[in-house]
């Protein structure tokens, strides 16, 4: 074991050394049919170089289904015409069930979704999403399908989209405004808002209108108490934001019932009613006579009804009994309403380019400098075109050599400009777990290749495109176990979880994830439970470097497989010359450890823990 630990001590240098070296290789763009979105990316960096197709199919890989590719991917990808291929591996990859399991974690971890709660159904908002993304959903329909949502999660697992915030209006508001319209409107919650020119307090309660008919309740709740009886029924803490009348009549049927039934009761009757009423799932319900209230304070008049108000600032037009939520969901996704689209599009944009056309992500106000604006009016024609549709948009920027831009080489200049270089992103927790598992080679994933795909026209046209998903979706489990995909287990993650250690977040606010190094990442990577046992089980019996020796009794081709299942290329000259020659003792021999301590190395690499 002392050798063996030497032999660790030699690879993390050599390999952490000849990996990060070979991200630097690039060729030269050509192509006979330019992508609309390069004509205008040169405008604004014309002297970008086009990575290796080898480097972009792992990026495609861990941007598009959060894991690095298959052995059996690699090797179809290698026979595929240079032509197309990459083009034909993006459809794959959008197809596939792994695409809607991790943009559905990034689409939760956005809508702050906790996977477990009181009376909430494991992992039914994360399914909805994923399987929403999986059959390419519109996004205005996901929008509207959220804000109009009633029921509960087994009913309607768009309910999730409330039922995180218990219903409660101001808090919806908030993040509405900040998820759909980029635009933060919390200051105002106490008083007018101090970085948001004429906009006041009333303003902010004029938002939260739009959402006051919904309420969730989630212990013993009889909807229909007074079915019949013309009375607006709502839980007691909401009475006051009825209309006066509405309110008088409620208390009035309210004390009535209780001398009639409740004060006539035994302490069994009451529990035996409760009982009967007991929800079996947290439930939103909507009465369509509640409004908001604005509060009572020293320095402003209060109490009225507020009168429900556009995130533009125009006062909405309602008729009585009209579903707020609605006229609402119906404004933000009209086709006239830019913003909404290009606040999505920067977001996907972000994951996938390395840089922003504005940040905050969602905060875009009247000081926001927009970088390359005419790509994002562009991008928005496009995805307004296709329908609002997610995989089209992502289909349509990684198919451009904007995308496939290559990583600086060390001699380049500007090598820290994000726009004409692929700046390294580190793995996030998600990526890296899924990526260690399939280096483990736990799993056997078959390449289901679309042979017949026509790349877009001139005009970005991808109707012809079926990227509907194929295959079911991974959810996350009880206590779950025997775990193949990220996707499988609960968010927020367990605090002593390895998803934790590397940066999950808590779901407490928009996109919490957090990408920070720290030592004990650092610590579990080296000697984790994680990273021991799929070490461990790599290069075993039954492994594919095993069958891979077994297949062609040489040891050098088996490390030259090993490269090529972790990084997705196949060993080059300068580490073949470093690694063959001292570390092999037979060519003809398996060494298991080897193969072990090769696998530790390159799981510890650069190359191997960040996106190229």
């Amino acid at each position: 074991m002392k050798g063996s630990r030497v032999l660790v001590n030699v690879f993390a240098i050599l390999v952490t050394f000849l990996c990060f070296a070979y991200v630097f290789s690039s060729q030269t763009i050509a192509s006979n049919l330019e992508h609309p979105l390069d004509k205008l990316y040169k405008k604004i960096s014309p002297n970008i170089k086009v990575a290796d197709d080898s480097v972009v199919l792992r990026r495609l890989a861990l941007h598009l289904k959060g894991t690095i590719p298959s052995p059996g991917e690699l090797l179809d990808f290698e026979k595929e015409n240079q032509e197309t291929r990459v083009t034909h591996y993006t459809v794959n990859y959008l197809r596939d069930p792994s695409f809607a399991e991790y943009w559905g974690i990034k689409f939760s971890s956005m809508l702050r979704d906790k996977t477990k709660g009181r009376k909430i159904l494991t992992g039914a908002f994360f399914k909805y999403l994923a399987e929403s993304l999986h059959m390419n959903k519109g996004y205005d329909v996901l929008v509207t399908e959220m804000i109009n949502s009633k029921g509960n999660l087994i009913e309607n697992p768009a309910t999730g989209f409330y039922l995180r915030d218990n219903g409660d209006p101001l808090q919806v508001a908030e993040y509405v405004g900040r998820l759909f319209y980029a635009k933060r409107v919390g200051c105002a919650r106490c008083h007018d808002h101090p970085y948001i020119s004429n906009y006041t307090r009333r303003d902010y309660y004029g938002l939260a209108a739009f959402f006051s008919q919904q309420y969730v309740r989630d212990g013993s709740w009889d909807p229909e108490k007074f079915k019949g009886k013309d009375v607006a029924y709502v839980p007691r803490e909401l009475e006051e934001h009825l209309p006066t009348a509405e309110m008088k009549s409620l208390q009035d049927k309210n004390g009535e019932w209780n001398r009639e039934n409740w004060n006539q009761w035994s302490d069994a009757d009451r529990k035996a009613y409760q009982k009967k009423f007991e929800l079996a799932h947290a439930t939103v319900y909507i009465q369509p006579k509640l409004g908001l209230r604005f509060p009572h304070t020293d320095d402003a008049p209060g109490g009225d009804l507020v009168r429900p108000k556009f995130l533009d600032g125009v006062e909405a037009k309602l008729k009585p009994g009209d579903d707020r939520r609605k006229v609402f969901s119906d404004w933000l996704t009209d086709k006239k309403n830019d913003r909404f689209r290009k606040v999505i599009i920067n977001r996907v944009w972000t994951s996938l380019m390395g840089w922003s056309f504005f940040t905050p992500l969602d905060d875009w106000n009247e000081d926001t400098e927009v970088t390359g604006k005419a790509i994002l009016d562009h991008l928005d024609n496009v995805f307004l075109k296709q329908n609002f549709r997610i995989k089209d948009l992502i289909l349509y920027i990684v198919t451009s050599n904007a995308y496939a831009r290559s990583y600086p080489k060390s001699k380049d200049k500007d090598v820290q400009d994000k726009i004409r270089y692929f700046t390294s992103q580190r793995l996030d927790a998600d990526q890296l777990l899924n990526s260690m598992i399939k280096a483990s080679n736990s799993l056997s994933l078959g390449s289901v290749n679309e042979r017949k795909v026509i790349p877009f026209d001139h005009s970005g046209n991808l109707n012809h495109v079926d990227l509907v998903g194929i295959g079911n979706i991974r959810i996350p489990k009880e206590q779950a176990k025997d775990i193949t995909s990220a996707a499988e287990i609960e968010h927020p993650a367990p605090y002593s979880s390895f998803l934790s250690v590397f940066g999950t977040g808590n779901r407490v606010d928009i996109s919490d994830d957090f990408s920070e190094i720290t030592i004990e990442q650092v610590l579990t990577l080296m000697n984790g439970r994680v990273s021991s046992k799929l070490t461990w089980e790599f290069g075993g019996n039954d492994s594919l470097p095993k069958r891979k020796f077994e297949e062609t009794k040489s040891m050098s081709k088996t490390i030259d497989y090993v490269y090529f299942s972790l990084l997705g290329r196949h060993i080059n000259p300068t580490e073949s010359d470093k690694i063959f020659k001292k570390l092999i003792k037979s060519e003809q021999v398996y060494d298991r450890e080897l193969i072990q301590d090769l696998c530790w190395a390159i799981l510890n690499s650069q190359e191997f823990l960040h996106v190229n």
